[in-house]
């Protein structure tokens, strides 16, 4: 694939900071688009598009291993994988599975599945300010100190949004889990 977007790029120094780009970051958009899609196939999909989208805004990125441009990355990353998981849950059609498990552990997949799901869409329905934070230390797994870099602001500052986050999220949810 990297030879595709190469071919892509325009110029040499082009070329050059889409080659370092995807090195450094193709894992990190692979795990961000996984943790949304739920599906390795879809998720390479949407990090192939994520580059094709990197690839039109080449000359805002400035160093390549900042955290500006990880965040830069992995927004990029999670707007397409987000964009895809609604497209397809408008449409998907529940799959027929071969090994059909007892009856109780269905309900209890298909239960935890739809709590998963309802969190996650109501997190993205949470203002921005409060949903990255949460989208980066849940389904990144990134720490305060790393949120902080990536954002701009203190770790004690990701500590309240997160904190705040989940009382919103809680508000959301009518108050079926704990903030």
């Amino acid at each position: 694939m990297l030879q595709l977007y190469l071919t892509l790029a325009e110029s040499g120094e082009e070329r050059g900071k889409l080659e370092e780009i995807y090195r450094e970051y193709k894992s990190i958009m692979l795990g961000c688009a996984f943790s949304i899609l739920r599906d390795e196939g879809l998720a390479e999909d949407a990090v192939h598009n994520a580059f094709l989208r990197i690839l039109k805004n080449l000359g805002k990125i400035g160093d390549v291993k900042s955290p500006q441009t990880r965040g830069f990355v992995i927004v990029v990353t999670e707007n397409v994988a987000k964009s895809m998981y609604t497209k397809r849950s408008r449409t998907a059609a529940a799959p027929l599975e071969e090994d059909i498990p007892d009856s109780g552990s269905v309900e209890t997949a298909a239960e935890q599945r739809l709590t998963a799901e309802l969190i996650a869409k109501k997190i993205a329905e949470l203002p921005e300010r409060y949903s990255r934070p949460m989208i980066l230390r849940y389904l990144n797994d990134m720490s305060d100190s790393e949120i902080s870099s990536l954002l701009s602001i203190s770790p004690a500052n990701v500590r309240k949004r997160l904190e705040r986050g989940r009382k919103k999220l809680s508000t959301l949810l009518g108050g079926q889990i704990d903030g």
